[in-house]
């Protein structure tokens, strides 16, 4: 009979790795109670296998089961093939390419650390990330995790799903993922950049965002509606009605007026000098010395700022007024879709043209460029040139 004995060179027998899906809830998640492997709720998932004879556990990056599934695959592949002899680039396999590659949710996170890290405003960071949160998805979905997968046909289909969006944050979310997929991408870079073409501001976008001042009439309305809409607050009566006259008359973005500081007001000639807060360029409207008295004895608790009590953070500051002036606006009748506050800065554009005033010197007053103003309200222009020209003399016969 043969030995059964074990022969003399020992072997061993290779034990694949196997990734498991699992769920950390969230303390109010209310799936919680069907356990770690409960696929119906959007909690984070995380990866548990063993490796090297010990357990490791690793974040799927992902709250949506169905990727995590396609993550976990592309994880064993990469896991299984490491002990493999090593190949040249030319023969390995995808998924021994893929094992030296971040992933796309993972560069999305290194992409906005390094945005963070240029000083972006928080506004700005929020929308980058909730924009290439939604194309990590996306192309999670058809199980493309890693910069190499993208296709021009896969960019051009997430462009598409922004339907809903309007035309100017269509423009500026192909700025943002022109951006990521130059940052991401390598070898096939040039393709996927060349398959998002240049988008068109619409006729709809264009006509909604044409300056609408204010007339007479309807300033003296809104600011007739101030004690109306505010009469359980009497306090604040006359510091909406001074935001009012300061932003009509300066023409200061809503949270340029929101954080005009007391000390900016001792100009003796009047001409303000204010640092914008959203692009540090120097605007310097001038106002009269009655509005300037009017302002600096509005009492709002703070020794600082005018129409800021100084205890929140500077964007809630700017969107409770936005709130306040939103609600004004309904009361009297006057309120249009789109930035509401803007109309203070536009209205204060048409004074300034009536009055004979250039566009360099409405530039200067705004802290804009004169090539942005000039696009921005080229026809307030036309329109006060047309109304001067009206007037003027004409020789008789």
């Amino acid at each position: 009979m043969e030995s059964l004995q074990p022969p003399d060179t020992p072997f061993k027998i290779a034990r694949k790795s196997v990734v498991v899906i699992f769920v950390r809830h969230r303390p109010n998640c209310e799936k919680a109670h069907f356990g770690a492997y409960h696929r119906g709720c959007d909690c984070p998932k995380f990866f548990r296998y063993s490796r090297a004879g010990r357990q490791r556990r690793e974040s799927a990056n992902t709250r949506s089961w169905a990727s995590a599934e396609a993550h976990a695959k592309e994880l064993e592949a990469r896991l299984n093939g490491a002990s493999s002899p090593a190949s040249d680039s030319s023969t390995a396999s995808p998924a021994a390419k893929h094992n030296a590659q971040a992933t796309i949710a993972q560069l999305v996170e290194t992409f906005i650390t390094r945005k963070e890290s240029e000083n972006i405003n928080a506004a700005t960071i929020r929308k980058l990330r909730y924009q290439l949160s939604l194309f990590e998805q996306f192309t999670a979905s058809r199980t493309k995790f890693y910069p190499s997968d993208i296709t021009p046909q896969d960019v051009i289909d997430f462009r598409a799903s922004w339907k809903s969006w309007g035309d100017l944050t269509r423009i500026k979310a192909q700025q943002n993922l022109r951006g990521f997929l130059r940052f991401s991408c390598d070898g096939n870079r040039q393709t996927v950049l060349d398959a998002l073409g240049a988008i068109k501001q619409t006729r709809d976008g264009r006509e909604r965002r044409k300056p609408k001042p204010l007339s007479e009439t309807e300033l003296k309305k809104l600011l007739a509606q101030v004690p109306k809409t505010f009469a359980d607050e009497p306090q604040k009566i006359p510091l909406v009605i001074a935001f009012i006259k300061c932003a009509v008359s300066t023409g200061l973005a809503c949270t340029d007026v929101v954080h005009l500081e007391r000390r900016v007001l001792e100009a003796a000639d009047g001409v303000l000098e204010i640092e914008r807060r959203k692009t540090g360029r120097k605007a310097t409207p001038r106002i009269d010395h009655a509005l300037r008295d009017q302002l600096l004895t509005v009492m709002n608790g703070n020794p600082k700022f005018v129409f800021c009590h100084g205890a929140s953070l500077p964007s809630s500051a700017t969107g409770l007024w936005q709130t306040d002036l939103r609600q004004l606006f309904q009361d009297a009748g006057l309120w249009i879709k789109g930035n509401l506050s803007h109309r203070f800065r536009d209205t204060a554009v048409d004074f300034w043209l009536a009055e004979g005033c250039s566009m360099t010197d409405v530039a200067a007053m705004l802290g804009d460029t004169v090539a942005v103003v000039e696009r921005h309200y080229a026809d307030l222009a036309s329109k006060r040139m047309a109304d001067r020209l009206s007037k003027l003399p004409a020789r008789t016969w």
